[in-house]
C-alpha cells in the first residue's frame, strides 16, 4: 500500500496553523511578561528589625504579584542618619512608609508632598490620628479592634461568662465600647479601674470579684514589667482567663493572645496603597483585617481548657465577626 503524500495545499494550510499558533503564544507571553510599574518608596524607621523586614518583603511581593508594581525602596534610619529629614523626599518618592509610633512622631509636623502610610502604630496613637485625620496620611495599626477581643471571649463558651478589662484614667473612653459590645453578645461586663499610684495592689483586690475572663488589649494600662507579671499570676490564682494583645504577655501568664503577623500587615498595606492609586479607598485608617490566636497550653490545661484548639477558636471568632458585620450593616449602626 502506497503512503499518502501531502499535497501543496495541505502543507500550506498546516504552515498557516503553525504560524497562527506561534503568534498567539508570543502575544500571550508578551502580555504576561509586561514590565512592572516601578514605585519609589522611602521607608522611615529607627532601625531594621526582623518584623520590619518581614512586613516590607510582604508589601513588595504583594504589589508585584497582585498589581504588577515593583517597589524601589530606600531605607532611612533616623537613629543613625542625621540627615534623615533631607532624604525623605530627595528622590521624589511615590510613597513614604513610617514604621512605629516614634517614626510617625518624627514626621507629624512636616509638610510632605508624597502620601504617608504609617504602620505598626499603637492603639492610642492610631485612635488619635483617626479622630484628627490629616490629608494624604494613612495608617494601619497592629492593635486588634475591641470587638475582636469580646468575640474571642464569647467563643470560649464560659458558663455565665463575665468579662472585664483593665481601665486607667487615660482609657476611660473604652468603658462604653465594652459595655455596648458585651450587651450585644449577651455578656456581663465590669471594668477593673487601675489607679496609677496603686497599680498592682489595687488591681489584685478588684480581681477577686471581677469576672471569669479579663481583656488586656494594649500596653496603655500595664507596661511590661514586674507589676504586670504579678497581676497575671494573681489572675491565674483567681482562675481568671486573661486574653492579651501580644505574644510577650502570653509568656508572662496570659492564656490567650490576639495578634496579627507582620506579613499580613504588609499585604494589607499593599492593598491600601493600590486603593489610593485607583481611587477606591474607603477607610484610610485601618485595623488589621486578619488575625491569629495563640494559646498558652500550660495555663489552659491548669484552668481546664486543655481541649481548646487555635483553629476552632479562630473559626468561632470569624463566624461571630461575620454575623456582627451583617447585623451592623443591616441596622446601619455600630454597636
Amino acid at each position: 500500500m502506497n503512503p499518502v503524500r501531502p499535497t501543496a495545499l495541505s502543507i500550506f494550510i498546516l504552515s498557516l496553523v503553525l504560524l497562527s499558533s506561534t503568534l498567539l503564544l508570543q502575544t500571550a507571553s508578551a502580555e504576561h511578561s509586561s514590565e512592572p510599574e516601578v514605585v519609589r518608596v522611602n521607608v522611615l524607621s529607627a532601625f531594621s528589625t526582623p518584623q520590619e523586614r518581614e512586613l516590607l518583603y510582604s508589601f513588595k511581593q504583594s504589589l508585584l504579584s497582585q498589581h504588577n508594581m515593583k517597589v524601589d525602596d530606600t531605607l532611612i534610619f533616623w537613629e543613625r542618619q542625621n540627615n534623615w529629614q533631607q532624604q525623605l523626599e530627595s528622590n521624589k518618592p511615590d510613597l513614604i512608609i513610617v514604621i512605629g509610633n516614634q517614626s510617625y512622631r518624627k514626621i507629624e509636623e512636616l509638610e510632605l508632598s508624597a502620601p504617608v502610610l504609617a504602620l505598626m502604630l499603637n492603639k492610642s496613637l492610631f485612635k488619635s490620628l483617626k479622630q484628627n485625620s490629616r490629608n494624604n496620611v494613612y495608617a494601619i495599626t497592629h492593635a486588634q479592634p475591641t470587638v475582636r477581643f469580646v468575640q474571642l471571649a464569647k467563643s470560649l463558651n464560659v458558663y455565665q461568662a463575665q468579662i472585664g478589662s483593665f481601665i486607667s484614667p487615660k482609657t476611660k473612653y473604652n468603658i462604653q465600647r465594652f459595655e455596648e459590645l458585651s450587651k450585644f453578645y449577651d455578656l456581663f461586663y465590669r471594668p477593673v479601674m487601675v489607679d496609677p499610684k496603686l497599680k498592682g495592689r489595687d488591681t489584685m483586690k478588684q480581681l477577686k470579684n471581677c469576672c471569669s475572663v479579663i481583656v488586656m488589649e494594649s500596653d496603655c494600662v500595664f507596661r511590661p514589667g514586674k507589676v504586670r507579671k504579678s497581676v497575671l499570676v494573681n489572675a491565674y490564682r483567681q482562675r481568671i482567663i486573661v486574653i492579651a494583645h501580644s505574644q510577650s504577655v502570653l509568656k508572662e501568664g496570659a492564656m490567650l493572645t490576639l495578634f496579627t503577623q507582620p506579613h499580613d500587615i504588609g499585604e494589607q498595606a499593599a492593598q491600601l496603597y493600590h486603593q489610593i492609586l485607583s481611587g477606591t479607598l474607603q477607610e484610610p485608617y485601618q485595623f488589621p483585617t486578619s488575625f491569629a490566636v495563640s494559646i498558652n497550653r500550660k495555663v489552659a490545661r491548669l484552668l481546664g481548657y486543655e481541649e481548646l484548639t487555635v483553629g476552632g477558636l479562630m473559626q468561632k471568632v470569624e463566624a461571630l465577626e461575620f454575623i456582627h458585620k451583617t447585623m451592623v450593616n443591616g441596622n446601619n449602626q455600630t454597636p
